[in-house]
């Protein structure tokens, strides 16, 4: 495996104000806002998110207080946007969430996205406390440069892991082992920091397995083939990670757009994998599904959240655990998992999607519960078709809190519509219910909700007295040992409290300044060094300029004085005279009074006598619209 640090992935060492929508401003656009973010890929480092790729859909406001019509840029500066969460905001539309965002850029000195770094639609990126990977998705056809081989991946390292070693962040480009491919997209991805680990489940690729494309010219580059795989990450040893392509047994069936979780038990957790979609309508060249193709995902598809497949990381085995009370079929939807205070209880929440065949049709806004170990699903929260959405990524700043970041809307109507809210809401996980603002100050323990209570016994803090599924039981006898058996806390590391901060007034979001890599071998501190050098070197040319002025000075004056006008020249100039006239060893003269006779050399210039004793006296060196005030 070939690791490359490049440096058409560095980002601009200036910081810049970068317009967000990079191309496409009208002539009376003042501000711009995020409208729609589809299927973006997002991993959590410590206190921030980073978010990469999908399709980002702008609102222009315009300068008498409308907008225009959302447009999309298609990220030509290779932008990664940045959420940190010690930043307070506010959900309601009248807020530009756009200003929460900041950025770095995968193209050379903020320049053009190329081939090495271009904007992926879908994949994953897997996070550890460390740094990130991305992997999968989907590019743009374009004759602007050649795509990046099949077994290219980029990462960013954020901090350095491990033994000391040379470290500067910034992106890397890396390379797949032999026999695996970035060919594959729509797949469910997860991040288990405590284990340095990251999985893809599941996807689609092509027939053939070779290069896909969102839009592709023809069938063959189309993606729409189930992928039976279990892509893992080992990020243990940073900058000798490990890749490795598990394939699916044949009792797990392979689908898109599902949601892979990780739950704290046993030895190293376990992943469950939830929803999906065997046909989606968006992975057709034309968009819509044949009849036939419909009819088999209307019979398969609700089956992904009746039963769940369960895989033991340490032991590598897969189960189907059957659930109850299933919601029916949902794709394109964000999880995050819950646990109560004594690990009685996991609580999966699963918020939004669609059934990935009817785009058209209302999309989901409700937030569903699967508590394990009992595998009861539990409607938490019911929500509105104007404020639901699909493509969106969920994640955890608190225990009690949940962000969901990004998505698309219905595409009934003819017109393309934000969603609702804002590009950021916020769910309370134990209380059930969606907030107006984010508060970094502001947080508790997670309570499991009294609606879940209701079916598995118990409390808030815990207690669950249904500790299997009811009736059926565990799909194996196995996984009583495995549910039952608790995982090791002290590995995971939380990063909250978070310092809130003060979001910037600006719309426009910030580039941040990683370095920019030296791949010819020379060390990155060189310049500033060589810097720091000629600039004293040319002050000292400078002092002894001037010195040798006031030398040259002094003797013209000599020559037409007495010596008696000699024996008054200035104090100013003793520096001159103390550099011509002492030996370098000699000790540093004591400086007399007005009162001191003053001797001079045959230039004229004065000279201070040895004092008496020969004892040595050292002398120490001492742009929003009117009616929206969103923020520009």
């Amino acid at each position: 495996m070939i690791r490359l640090r490049v440096s058409v992935l560095a980002t601009t060492l200036i910081a810049q104000v970068c317009a967000a929508q990079s191309v496409g401003w009208q002539a009376d656009q003042v501000n711009t806002t995020m409208c729609q973010w589809v299927t973006p890929r997002a991993g959590v480092v410590r206190d921030t998110v980073y978010i990469d790729g999908g399709y980002l859909w702008w609102e222009p406001g315009l300068a008498d207080g409308t907008y225009g019509t959302p447009v999309s840029d298609g990220n030509p500066l290779g932008l990664v946007y940045l959420l940190n969460f010690s930043l307070p905001f506010q959900t309601s539309q009248d807020f530009n969430q756009t200003s929460l965002f900041t950025n770095i850029s995968k193209a050379a000195n903020g320049g053009a996205a190329n081939n090495i770094g271009p904007n992926y639609y879908d994949g994953t990126m897997f996070a550890n406390d460390y740094e990130w990977f991305t992997y999968g998705g989907l590019l743009a056809m374009t004759d602007a440069f050649q795509p990046p081989p099949s077994d290219s991946v980029a990462a960013y390292e954020v901090y350095a892991s491990g033994p000391p070693k040379r470290f500067e962040p910034g992106f890397i480009l890396d390379s797949l082992p032999s026999g695996m491919t970035r060919y594959v997209t729509y797949g469910a991805g997860v991040s288990v920091p405590s284990e340095n680990l990251g999985f893809y489940f599941g996807g689609l690729k092509s027939e053939t397995g070779g290069e896909i494309y969102q839009y592709p010219a023809n069938e063959s580059l189309n993606a729409d083939y189930l992928s039976p795989t279990l892509i893992e990450l080992d990020m243990t040893i940073q900058q000798q990670e490990k890749w490795t392509n598990h394939t699916l047994p044949t009792t797990v069936p392979g689908r898109a757009s599902a949601e892979l979780v990780w739950l704290p038990v046993s030895e190293k957790g376990i992943l469950v994998g939830i929803g999906g979609v065997i046909n989606p309508s968006y992975a057709t060249i034309n968009q819509t599904n044949n009849a036939t193709d419909d009819a088999a995902s209307t019979r398969q598809s609700p089956l992904f959240m009746s039963t769940v497949s369960v895989y033991d990381i340490a032991n590598q085995v897969w189960y189907e655990q059957e659930t109850t009370g299933a919601p029916g079929a949902l794709a394109q939807g964000c999880t995050v998992v819950a646990s109560a205070e004594d690990s009685s209880s996991h609580n999966i929440y699963w918020y939004g999607g669609f059934d990935g065949i009817h785009p058209q049709g209302d999309f989901n806004d409700d937030v569903w519960v699967l508590s394990i170990p009992s595998f009861i699903w539990v409607k938490l929260s019911t929500g509105t078709a104007a404020h639901a959405r699909a493509g969106h990524r969920c994640v955890k700043p608190y225990p009690d809190q949940m962000f969901v970041i990004g998505g698309y809307t219905s595409q009934a109507g003819l017109s393309l519509n934000c969603v609702e809210g804002g590009i950021i809401q916020v769910f309370n996980l134990s209380s059930g219910e969606w907030l107006d603002s984010y508060d970094p100050k502001v947080s508790s323990n997670y309570q499991v909700p009294d609606l879940v209570v209701s079916k598995i016994g118990g409390n808030g803090t815990g207690g669950a007295t249904l500790s299997a599924p009811s009736p059926t039981g565990f799909a194996s006898p196995n996984m009583t040992a495995l549910l039952g058996s608790a995982y090791n806390s002290s590995k995971i590391t939380n990063w909250y409290p978070y310092a809130a901060a003060t979001p910037t007034s600006s719309g426009r979001p910030t580039v941040l300044p990683p370095p920019v890599h030296n791949k010819s071998g020379t060390p990155s501190y060189l310049a500033p060094v060589l810097a720091v050098i000629l600039g004293l070197f040319f002050i000292t040319l400078v002092i002894l300029a001037i010195l040798l002025w006031r030398r040259r000075r002094l003797l013209r004056m000599n020559r037409t004085t007495t010596g008696s006008e000699a024996a008054t020249v200035d104090n100013r100039f003793w520096v001159t005279s103390w550099l011509r006239s002492t030996p370098a060893d000699a000790k540093a003269p004591t400086m007399t009074t007005d009162e001191t006779p003053v001797t001079v050399d045959e230039y004229g210039m004065p000279y201070v006598l040895p004092e008496a004793g020969g004892a040595q006296v050292h002398e120490m060196m001492g742009t929003f619209p009117p009616d929206k005030q969103v923020q520009t």
